[in-house]
């Protein structure tokens, strides 16, 4: 039955729309902070860990039989060209074009990998309809799909791939790294800690060396508190409310970091003199400074004799988002000094401070706090050449094949990190099988063979144990009739189904919830991009890069498609389609995550910028190019 042009292009561009719909949803939701950073993030860590292995595995052994092993590997060799494809247009275009030098291997992974995970799948479950895809057929597209995800999410994670990104980072991290040792210097030289503070050589903000270093004891006094002085009070409406009717003693062991603008505001003109005497303010420091040891120790070290002002009790970065240590400061100093019960003082401001969340919108700066282990990776607690945390999107602890104890410790000095084993490893075996896996993991290293102990440990990621339990079940055909229906006769459980069968119920169940949750956070992910500062000529980067991506790409997957579909190296329309949107996509999403995950809190945020101006740019045009593709796709090549 032959469909006419305006139903083709009805058909190609109803998807879009649901899509666009979901991705809007997604949009409002971070927009008005219904969900948050830190929420996000765990519905990410849910999906990648538990809702995805399922739909992989489900999809994997409902449809792919051992006859269909020539088109998973057609599919696995269509994805290495894809990317292939993308990292050569990014090359070419970091030699024609103005791309900035601390942007290129963000570029190259941008152009590497597309975003082959959410869109494709919601594209092809909406042709389902019957009149031109059955169910069946688009199931087994949706198989086809998961086989392109895994390629892909295999070359990210367990070939860390990812790692990419941080190249670009690498001046910014060794500027902190020698930051670090000459404050560590200097430290040595009481003389010269008045002109040069630690915190501020950490962050690369010297505006805050006067600031923070005038609220402290110090260390030659003595410890006992002076005669109390008369309360500090602060003309401002939340203040005086705080003040009046709570205090700061000094067992306080809980500060709120997050802080009211107009506070800061109210603080301008607040000078040393107003706080009285330094020691009546005593706190317990590891709980105040626990973001980093470097402002605590030059509040220690600071004379409180010295005449110079506090006048800013936090530190506005550039991009505007403030370290919680000057928050948890500025939100101390706002509070009356009277001694009264100070459990009130927590309950106070935590309702203030929900309220305050609840009112802003998150950008991509909070993103980035939520992220970021550059000071992890600086300290050593993180060592990026180990594999990370197995049960998260993206780990901040490293992974180990035993534990990391004391008592026996890896002929690796990398494998030995700050830290409990509990919090820096995670442990595969718990037994007494813990000192052979070190043994092993010792035999890696002596032979130089880590990156093969990389790859194998993060084999054990949730989303590669379903790609590769699905694939194992599948190509056996006894196993698989377990659990589906096949050409293999084996005894069914009394309903007449496979033994197994609750198994795919259970995994389809809960795999369904896998795109409309990915495609909300993609669209709260577009919602917190923001552009601070662009460089120079780099919209004409962004702009060829899309229209490479979104319109020279696809026309290279059509002819691909066709020509692997004359040789029988696939066989059903399906499968060539799947193949064409996946050529048509635009770049992988994740790589705000990575980019988060290398990106020091404080300071000019260029690559994400960049990366910001890439998507905006990419998703404004998909609405139009994937529709085009796929009609093209359905009427000239499949013919329908």
């Amino acid at each position: 039955m032959s469909i006419g042009l305006g139903e083709i292009v009805y058909f190609a561009l109803k998807p879009v729309l649901k899509i666009y719909l979901i991705l809007t949803v997604g949009y409002l939701l971070a927009k008005y902070n219904v969900v948050g950073v830190e929420a996000a993030r765990s519905i990410s860590n849910m999906v990648v860990n538990a809702i995805l292995p399922c739909l992989v595995f489900n999809k994997i052994v409902t449809n792919i039989q051992a006859k269909d092993i020539k088109e998973i590997a057609v599919i696995v060799l269509s994805a290495c060209i894809l990317f292939c494809l993308g990292a050569l247009a990014s090359i070419i275009i970091k030699y024609t074009l103005p791309v900035p030098k601390k942007w290129v291997w963000g570029l190259i992974f941008a152009g590497l990998f597309p975003n082959i995970s959410d869109l494709p799948i919601a594209y092809v479950q909406s042709m389902g309809t019957g009149i031109i895809f059955n169910s069946d057929s688009v199931d087994k597209g949706v198989a086809y799909c998961c086989i392109f995800l895994t390629t892909q999410s295999f070359l990210m994670m367990n070939f860390g791939m990812f790692r990419l990104v941080g190249l670009d980072f690498r001046e910014k991290l060794d500027d902190i790294e020698s930051s670090s040792s000459t404050s560590s210097a200097e430290q040595t030289h009481p003389k010269e800690e008045e002109n040069s503070s630690p915190f501020s050589n950490s962050i690369g903000n010297t505006e805050t060396k006067n600031d923070v270093s005038s609220v402290s004891s110090s260390d030659s006094k003595d410890s006992s508190i002076a005669a109390p002085k008369p309360a500090m009070t602060i003309d401002h409406p939340v203040a005086n409310t705080v003040a009046n009717n709570t205090a700061l003693n000094t067992g306080v062991t809980h500060v709120e970091n997050d802080v009211d603008d107009e506070d800061e505001n109210a603080l301008e003109s607040l000078s040393e003199s107003d706080l009285g005497s330094t020691d009546q303010l005593e706190i317990h420091r590891p709980q105040l400074f626990r973001k980093g040891t470097s402002a605590s120790s030059d509040v220690r070290n600071r004379n409180p004799n010295d005449p110079k002002p506090l006048t800013r009790a936090k530190t506005a970065s550039s991009n505007g988002t403030y370290d919680g240590t000057n928050a948890a400061l500025n939100r101390t100093t706002s509070l009356s000094l009277t001694p009264t019960n100070p459990t009130s003082i927590t309950s106070h401001s935590s309702q203030y401070n929900r309220s305050r969340r609840r009112r802003r919108s998150q950008t991509i700066n909070d993103v980035i706090s939520e992220y970021s282990v550059v000071e992890r990776v600086r300290t050593g607690d993180l060592d990026l050449t180990r594999p990370l945390t197995l049960t998260a999107d993206i780990g901040e602890e490293n992974a180990a094949l035993g534990d990391d104890d004391n008592s026996s410790v890896s002929s690796h000095p990398s494998a030995n990190t700050a830290g409990s084993n509990e919090r820096n490893s995670l442990s595969l075996a718990r037994t007494a099988t813990n000192k052979s896996l070190r043994k092993v993991d010792s035999w890696f290293h002596r032979h130089k063979l880590g990156w093969l102990e990389y790859i194998a440990i993060n084999c054990f990621r949730p989303a590669s144990l379903g790609a590769m339990l699905g694939i194992i079940c599948s190509m056996i055909p006894w196993v698989q009739a377990l659990f589906v229906k096949t050409y293999v006769h084996v005894h069914n459980a009394p309903d007449q189904l496979p033994v197994l069968n609750f198994l795919m119920d259970a995994t389809a169940y809960i795999g369904n919830a896998c795109v409309p949750l990915g495609l909300l956070l993609l669209g709260g992910t577009i919602a917190r991009l923001q552009v601070n500062e662009l460089p120079k000529g780099f919209l004409s980067v962004a702009f060829t890069m899309a229209g490479i991506r979104l319109a020279v790409i696809p026309i290279i997957g059509v002819l691909w498609a066709n020509k692997i579909y004359s040789m029988n190296w696939i066989e059903s329309d399906i499968a060539k389609l799947v193949v064409i949107i996946t050529f048509a996509m635009p770049s992988a999403t994740a790589q705000v995550y990575f980019t988060a995950f290398f990106t020091p809190v404080d300071g000019p945020h260029l690559q994400m910028d960049c990366l910001s101006v890439l998507f905006l740019v990419q998703y404004i045009f998909l609405w139009i190019t994937l529709p085009f593709v796929v009609s093209y796709a359905l009427k000239v090549d499949i013919k329908v």
